[in-house]
């Protein structure tokens, strides 16, 4: 492979995925500063700390993405929504948490590659990526250590251990394709299919479970729903984790988690407009079942890179 197409691969890879990973972590600083109670002012603080870091990574990754991030990418729904924006506004009015809505509004304006990507840039987004590994570091830290206090009833927040565990596993996710970028191991989606499928079935099944937790009990026939595609979600996972998995069998299991995911994102989106609305009763915020729809929009188009015959194996 000749020098301009590496550079170009790995600028694509590292802009793209700080596009979407670091709005990611920036809205679980503030999931989490939103279930801080009073007395935890300090913890409060930290993740406001995240969350001010995470905006810094993305307002550079935006600078550096216009005319070179992906078209797929940016037409995929993982980086913005259409209720995106509205979210933020309806959250931070019901928590009283700043969002930083004008990078939203600078993301809904990013144009895709042009075809030729500055040979100055890659310096740039190597500072970037490593800028971004060692604050994706300290936030994991940051997060298991308040699993910890959790698990030991040292600490209550209005987030359940398991979701703490959820986010922990995604700062790993986003901390391992940074590490492979920057060791010039370009990430081809194509590559490590299968690997992604596993960790996303079960991202998408906890999401289900946690919607079913967060719904109003009365909600009867949306709770079923929920738990209808976590269990769903928890059959995929199981297959996909199959010893020998058959090259006929995997094309079929595509299928199967393309059907699956394209659901799941048509759910997340009606729920994010009820919530909207006001015509929901629960706990969620509209910015976190948008939170989880621009992930269902992220593996639909990882789903969507398979072709018939290729084994989705490294």
């Amino acid at each position: 492979m000749s020098s301009v197409p590496m550079v170009g691969d790995f600028v694509r890879e590292s802009l793209d995925l700080h596009l979407f990973m670091a709005r990611i972590m920036k809205e679980h600083a503030i999931f989490m500063q939103a279930g801080f109670l009073p007395k935890d002012v300090n913890y409060v603080q930290q993740a406001e700390q995240f969350k001010c870091q995470f905006d810094e990574i993305l307002k550079e990754a935006i600078m550096l993405s216009d005319c070179t991030a992906s078209e797929d990418v940016l037409k995929s729904g993982e980086l913005v929504t259409s209720t995106t924006l509205l979210a933020e506004k309806k959250t931070q009015e019901m928590t009283g948490i700043h969002i930083e809505s004008s990078l939203t509004i600078e993301e809904l304006r990013l144009k895709a590659d042009l075809g030729t990507i500055p040979q100055d840039i890659k310096s740039h987004v190597q500072w970037l990526n490593q800028k971004a590994i060692e604050l994706a570091t300290a936030f994991a830290e940051f997060k298991a250590m308040i699993l910890d206090q959790v698990t030991k009833c040292c600490l209550v927040t209005n987030l359940f251990p398991s979701q703490f565990t959820h986010v922990y596993r995604e700062a790993l996710f986003y901390l391992k394709v940074l590490k492979r970028l920057q060791n010039n191991q370009f990430v081809d989606a194509r590559v490590d299919l299968l690997e992604q499928e596993v960790f996303w079935d079960e991202i998408m099944g906890e999401h289900a479970e946690f919607v079913a937790h967060f719904l109003d009990p009365s909600e009867k026939e949306l709770c079923r729903k929920a738990r209808d595609f976590a269990r769903r979600f928890e059959k995929l996972e199981h297959k996909m984790k199959g010893e020998g998995l058959p090259a006929s069998s995997f094309g079929q299991l595509i299928q199967e988690n393309l059907s699956a995911t394209l659901a799941v994102a048509e759910f997340k989106a009606s729920g994010t407009e009820l919530i909207l609305a006001c015509q929901l009763k629960s706990l969620l915020s509209p910015l976190l079942t948008d939170h989880t729809l621009r992930e269902a929009n992220y593996y639909l188009r990882i789903l969507q890179t398979w072709k018939p015959g290729y084994l989705g194996r490294g």
